[in-house]
Formats: C-alpha cells, sequence, structure tokens
C-alpha cells in the first residue's frame, strides 16, 4: 500500500480524452497530506480544460469558485491601468495552485483576466468541496500557506526591483537577487523577464547585451551567471 498512486478522475469533459488523471504527486499543495485526504479528493469531480495560447481562462469579474491546477502550460493574469492599457501582474507555471490567497482573502470574483499564455491543461479544483479537506489537514493547509508565502516573497522581489528608474538598475536587482527564485517560477523567456520588471523587451534586451559584452554577466539563452558583482552592486 505505500507505494500506491493516487489520482483523480476526470468526469465529463468532451475535450478531455478519458484517460486524462490529476496526480496528485505532481502539485506541491498535495505534498505528504494524509490518507484520508487523498481519498476524500479522489472522490470529487474535478474538471479539466484544455486552453490554446492566449485563450481567455477567466474574466474579471467571473465567480471564484474554484482554484486553477496547471498540469501543463502557464497561465498569467493580466490587469488594466486606468486608461485601459493591458499590464501583466503574475504568472502561474505547469504544477502551480491559484488564487489560494483570493479564495483565502475572501474575494468573491477574480479581480484579473486569467489567460492561457502558450496551450495549458488546467484543472478545476472546487472551493466548495475542499474546504473541509484543507481544514480537516494541517499538512494541507500548510503547504496552500507556503506556496501563497513563496509567490508573496517573488513579487516582493519584483516590486523591489521596479522601483528602481533605469532599466539596467532593476536588472542588477534582479540579478542580485536571483537566487532567492524558485526555479520553477523563473520567466522562461525575455518577454516574460520584461513584463515583471515592467520595462520593454528592447530596452531589456539592449541593456542585457551590453552586460554581456562588457562581461558582467554571461548569458546564455535565460541563464545568467553574474561575473562582476561588485559592478551590479554599484548600480543600485
Amino acid at each position: 500500500m505505500q507505494n500506491e498512486k493516487y489520482c483523480i478522475m476526470i468526469i465529463d469533459m468532451s475535450n478531455v480524452e478519458e484517460t486524462d488523471v490529476l496526480n496528485l504527486d505532481r502539485f506541491k499543495i498535495f505534498d505528504n497530506i494524509s490518507e484520508k485526504s487523498r481519498r476524500r479528493l479522489n472522490m470529487l469531480h474535478i474538471k479539466k480544460k484544455r486552453f490554446a495560447a492566449n485563450e481567455i481562462v477567466k474574466r474579471q469579474g467571473d465567480k471564484l469558485t474554484a482554484a486553477l491546477l496547471i498540469d501543463s502550460g502557464c497561465l498569467r493574469t493580466i490587469d488594466y491601468t486606468i486608461d485601459g492599457q493591458e499590464k501583466v501582474s503574475s504568472y502561474y507555471s505547469a504544477h502551480d495552485a491559484f488564487p489560494f490567497y483570493l479564495y483565502f482573502g475572501k474575494t468573491a470574483n477574480f479581480p484579473y483576466d486569467v489567460y492561457a499564455l502558450k496551450n495549458s491543461d488546467v484543472f478545476f479544483l472546487p472551493f466548495a468541496a475542499v474546504k473541509e479537506i484543507i481544514n480537516d489537514d494541517i499538512v494541507f493547509m500548510k503547504n496552500i500557506m507556503e506556496f501563497i508565502a513563496e509567490y508573496t516573497c517573488f513579487y516582493r522581489l519584483l516590486l523591489r526591483a521596479t522601483q528602481y528608474p533605469k532599466v539596467v538598475q532593476r536588472i542588477a536587482y534582479w540579478l542580485l537577487h536571483i537566487d532567492e527564485i524558485d526555479r520553477l517560477k523563473y520567466p522562461s523567456n525575455q518577454k516574460m523577464l520584461a513584463n515583471m520588471l515592467r520595462v520593454n523587451r528592447p530596452s531589456l534586451n539592449q541593456e542585457l547585451k551590453k552586460l554581456h559584452q562588457d562581461e558582467i554577466v554571461r548569458i546564455k539563452g535565460m541563464h545568467f551567471k553574474i561575473v562582476n558583482r561588485e559592478f551590479l552592486e554599484n548600480l543600485i
């Protein structure tokens, strides 16, 4: 029984294969939860939907009734400025689960739009059904709180970076604190990093090239290695 695999069967979804399952072991929020919690989760009716790149997942104002568990792909949340300009507020990657922070904050509706950044498979875990399971399992609750805390710290880091006026300063702060970032939350391309740092992509690309050419930072794709840490520290 120790090696028994637990999964949640998917029901009533025309665009999903019958063999599709939610593997609890793929999501950190289910790490080390009790056997009883796993059995109860296994009894829930969990829906899954496949979204194409740039397809809307949830609209601002939609009722907040379920957590979004990303089986594959990446989702982005989008806010809008007072003049209607689009602003990416956050990214969620494969095996992330959100927005528990809104649910526990007693938010009734999505405060932003949610889009698929690329082709994504998403499970919808109903809050009403899972609430008692969370309340009865302290490990489950702890996992969710840790996930919320990790993202809070991550976006606090980004907020501090965006307080600097120059693009190169924002990059420097990001690079100097890169070790604080969970690799699962690491941007997969320059466009994502530019959105996170609230700069335009051409400016980001130009400054990264200069840092690389001046041998301040070695850059290969989205992998960075600081060569001259003192230079970056002096920028901020």
